[in-house]
C-alpha cells in the first residue's frame, strides 16, 4: 500500500477483524484492508500525530480498542470504528520511553519502559501494580501456555513473574541489549528465543 507512513515502520499488527495496524517513527497509526475481490489493499485509516513522538508498539484490545506507546513516555487507549480511531484516554504514569504493550488475560495489559506496568485495560485504566527491574526493559512476553511473564533489560537480566499475582519466580542473565534491545518470541515446548543487537554477543 502507497504511502502509508512518511518514516520508519516501528510495528505491525493483524487485527481481530483481518485488517493490519501498523505504527512508525512518523508518529502515526494506520490501518490498512484486503480487498478479497480485487486483492488489493487499501487504507482505511491513517491516524496523523497519534503520539508527539516514535509510536513504537500496538496491541489490541476486546471490544474493538487499540493501544498504542510512545517514545514521547504515553500510551494512549483508542477506539476503532471502521474509518477512525478515537482516543478514550492517554496514560501518563511512564517517566521515559514505552517500549512496549502486550495484552493479558483478566482485562489487564501491561506496558514497560524502566519498569513494568500491568494495567487495567477497561476503564479508568488505572496501574494495578509496578514491577521493578534492573535497567530499562526493552520486551515482555506472556507465555501461551503458562501463567509466566517474562522481561528482557538492557542490563541483560531476564526475569520470570507469575502472570497472576506477579510474584518474580526467578531471575538470569541473558544477553548484552543496546540499541532497541532483547525482543523474544515463544517457541514450542516451552521455550522461548531471546536476541541482542549487541555487535560481538
Amino acid at each position: 500500500v502507497d504511502n502509508i507512513h512518511t518514516d520508519s515502520i516501528r510495528f505491525i499488527l493483524e487485527l481481530t477483524d483481518t485488517r493490519i495496524a501498523t505504527c512508525s517513527w512518523d508518529q502515526s497509526i494506520s490501518i490498512v484492508s484486503l480487498n478479497y475481490q480485487t486483492k488489493k489493499w487499501k487504507q482505511d485509516i491513517k491516524q496523523v500525530n497519534a503520539h508527539s513522538h516514535y509510536v513504537m508498539c500496538l496491541c489490541e484490545l476486546s471490544n474493538n480498542r487499540l493501544v498504542s506507546c510512545s517514545f514521547d513516555r504515553t500510551i494512549k487507549v483508542w477506539s476503532i470504528t471502521p474509518t477512525t480511531l478515537n482516543l478514550l484516554t492517554t496514560l501518563t504514569q511512564h517517566t521515559s520511553c514505552v517500549h512496549k504493550v502486550i495484552p493479558l488475560t483478566n482485562n489487564r495489559f501491561a506496558s514497560c519502559s524502566y519498569t513494568v506496568k500491568i494495567w487495567n485495560s477497561e476503564s479508568p485504566y488505572g496501574v494495578i501494580t509496578t514491577l521493578q527491574h534492573d535497567g530499562r526493559v526493552w520486551d515482555i512476553l506472556k507465555l501461551k501456555q503458562k501463567e509466566i511473564l517474562i522481561t528482557s533489560g538492557g542490563n541483560s537480566s531476564i526475569n520470570f513473574y507469575h502472570s497472576n499475582n506477579y510474584n518474580k519466580l526467578h531471575s538470569i542473565k541473558g544477553h548484552y541489549a543496546s540499541g532497541y534491545g532483547t525482543p523474544m518470541i515463544e517457541l514450542p515446548n516451552g521455550l522461548v528465543a531471546i536476541a541482542s543487537l549487541a555487535s560481538g554477543y
